[in-house]
């Protein structure tokens, strides 16, 4: 089973059967053409979403609609894999990440876009709750509460092509809320998490007995999904008609 599924409460044997019953839902919605094709979305009510590139090189992700927001300069690695440094309104580096991203492959043969403002989350595939900042210390001789370190990056920066990158995310944070969602298309729970990290993240975790306590710190590892908002009048059959080179472009 595809283990980030089920932090959005798809918990299928297969991948293809996730999309085979988002299809069967007839909610599919057209977001952008891309080579003779089209990147279609399934957006569920809780939050979660499967995006489908049905065109070469085809792919299917998971996303979901977080209500995190950075600003950052993107640049697209392939049809899905972002490349992204999250920036202060300063223009100052906080971190850099790789992320699957929902408009990738809209977004694929554009330069580097800069200054565009993100929703993200991390879905989770592996965590541990820690009751408080002392006793994550405690457990782990760890000061810092805050860490989003993005392994794709890293093989980004060294260059070397010995690894592939991917969407892979170790995250740490303080619990700002919680909250369950039921994901409409498979009747399952899952858990949404406001984390207080090196910027504002949401994670989903998988279905739990009690929701993460408020200030207590949350890490773990799993897959990093992002979407740009687009500017208001921005769309049309393309998905990304304005703005300078893209989507919400500024």
């Amino acid at each position: 089973m595809t283990t980030d599924l089920k932090s959005i409460g798809l918990d299928f044997p297969r991948w293809q059967d996730a999309v085979e019953a988002a299809i069967a839902t007839d909610k599919l919605a057209v977001t952008g053409e891309v080579r003779d094709g089209q990147l279609i979305q399934y957006s569920d009510a809780s939050g979660a979403r499967i995006i489908i590139l049905a065109v070469e090189p085809f792919a299917t992700f998971a996303g979901f609609e977080s209500t995190a927001q950075v600003f950052g300069h993107l640049s697209m690695i392939n049809d899905v894999l972002a490349l992204v440094e999250i920036v202060d309104a300063f223009g100052h580096k906080l971190t850099e990440v790789t992320l699957n991203l929902a408009q990738g492959p809209l977004l694929a043969d554009a330069p580097a876009q800069q200054w565009q403002q993100l929703h993200i989350a991390a879905l989770a595939v592996d965590y541990q709750l820690y009751n408080s900042a002392a006793d994550y210390t405690s457990a782990t001789g760890e000061i810092s509460t805050a860490k989003i370190h993005s392994p794709g990056a890293d093989i980004i920066a060294a260059g070397s092509g010995a690894e592939v990158p991917d969407a892979s995310v170790d995250f740490l944070g303080r619990v700002i809320q919680s909250d369950y969602r039921v994901n409409e298309l498979t009747g399952q729970r899952f858990i949404h998490v406001v984390l207080d990290s090196v910027v504002s993240l949401d994670v989903c975790l998988p279905d739990a007995e009690s929701l993460p306590a408020k200030d207590s710190i949350l890490s773990g590892r799993g897959v990093l999904t992002g979407s740009v908002i687009i500017a208001s009048g921005c769309g049309g059959s393309g998905g990304c008609g304005c703005g300078h080179g893209g989507c919400g472009g500024h």
